[in-house]
């Protein structure tokens, strides 16, 4: 018979104060720009990615949903409370954040590289696209490349919460924290 045995939220975070503040002190320097994102569990479950690999920022571009609805709350798990966030709605704004942020768009285009294969500046935004349409022609244009994961079946993509997922650990698993 095994010893194993699930930890609970209290194992596993017994001074939570402390936990904070080691993780405010050791963030992964990557923060995540939502482009045009609809679905609030998308967005909700990102949350939940970016506090599990301590991200350093969420930013919403014209992300036209409700971040105090009870669903988004649900699906967040309350890490919004953890994760730093800012709302970009105009196009100045985005202008100016492009200007002193190296911006690397997940989108399969006409010169993207294979993640894994990629080459990345440490500090970089991760542009993750609308669920219908992708990255937005003026997000291409604003990046300073382009990455793709491997799709090796039919479907030419996955839902931008878990491909955002998948490329958030790819990042943290080059980093020195873990």
């Amino acid at each position: 018979m095994s010893d194993r045995k699930q930890l609970s939220f209290d194992d596993s975070r017994p001074d939570i104060a402390e936990r904070i503040q080691n993780i405010n002190q050791n963030r992964l320097s990557v923060r995540l720009l939502l482009d045009g994102l609809q679905d609030i569990q998308n967005i909700g479950g990102l949350f939940r990615t970016a506090d599990a690999a301590r991200i350093k920022e969420i930013v919403l571009y014209q992300c036209t949903v409700d971040l105090d609805k009870k669903k988004f709350h649900n699906t967040a798990r309350s890490t919004q409370q953890y994760v730093a966030y800012r709302i970009i709605d105009d196009e100045q704004t985005l202008l100016k954040y492009a200007a002193t942020n190296t911006l690397v768009c997940l989108e399969h285009t006409s010169d993207s590289t294979l993640l894994s294969k990629t080459k990345l500046d440490k500090d970089i935004t991760l542009v993750l696209g609308n669920e219908k349409t992708g990255v937005s022609q003026k997000l291409l244009d604003l990046s300073s490349q382009a990455v793709h994961l491997p799709m090796l079946g039919i479907q030419t993509s996955l839902n931008v919460c878990t491909a955002g997922s998948i490329a958030i650990f790819d990042l943290l698993n080059r980093s020195e924290l873990v």
